[in-house]
């Protein structure tokens, strides 16, 4: 009996210049609210039995256009919520470039401390630990999750088997979908970072 899962990351928002994390007010751009219009027809012909999300503006956001459409409830998660960004929070990206502890964060996620923040390990462990929950609640179904660009990819590490400092191998663009599937006792990830090729698909049709 095969569960699916759909991991889906945020659509674009309107401060690409700094590190929003954890920030409130920040929402979709009009270009993210098309992503988020795009989710229903990728999911139009699809079965979906429920939706979780991340409690940020941005996630419930592009969540909202696929759950009138489906008719489901949103359920609002902490465990998918951003990765705590902490001291660096609302700092633009120029302001961080000469911080080492920055820099090392891009080169050695599994152990760098974020100043007031949360380890990735931390974000990969509440991360899986609720999708473990997930897949048997909704065995036989399937489940979509809204989240975040750094937990996503941690999901995808733990399922593909490599360090969280490889992580940044793998692309997870705004709006995009990745898909596990979940089957006698296997784990399966059968796309990563797809939506992509179907709005391309649409804007040459």
């Amino acid at each position: 009996m095969k569960t699916i899962a759909y991991l889906i990351r945020h659509g674009n928002i309107n401060c690409a210049d700094l590190v929003p994390g954890r920030m409130p007010g920040t929402h979709l751009s009009e270009d993210g609210r098309k992503q988020a219009a795009d989710l229903v027809g990728f999911f139009d012909n699809r079965g979906l039995d429920a939706i979780y999300c991340s409690p940020l503006d941005r996630a419930v956001e592009t969540a909202a256009p696929l759950a009138r459409h489906k008719s489901l409830q949103i359920h609002i998660d902490d465990s998918f919520n951003e990765i705590n960004f902490g001291e660096w929070t609302g700092k633009k990206f120029s302001e961080l470039e000469n911080d080492f502890r920055w820099k090392q964060f891009h080169f050695f996620r599994n152990g760098t401390v974020i100043p007031s923040g949360e380890l990735m390990v931390e974000v990969q462990s509440r991360m899986i630990g609720k999708l473990q929950d997930l897949k048997q609640r909704h065995r036989g179904q399937s489940f979509a999750i809204f989240s975040h660009n750094d937990p996503i990819k941690s999901v995808i590490a733990f399922y593909i088997g490599i360090s969280l400092d490889l992580f940044l191998r793998i692309t997870i663009d705004t709006g995009s979908i990745s898909v596990l599937n979940f089957e006698n006792g296997n784990t399966e990830v059968s796309s990563v970072n797809v939506l992509r090729k179907y709005r391309m698909y649409k804007e040459n049709v």
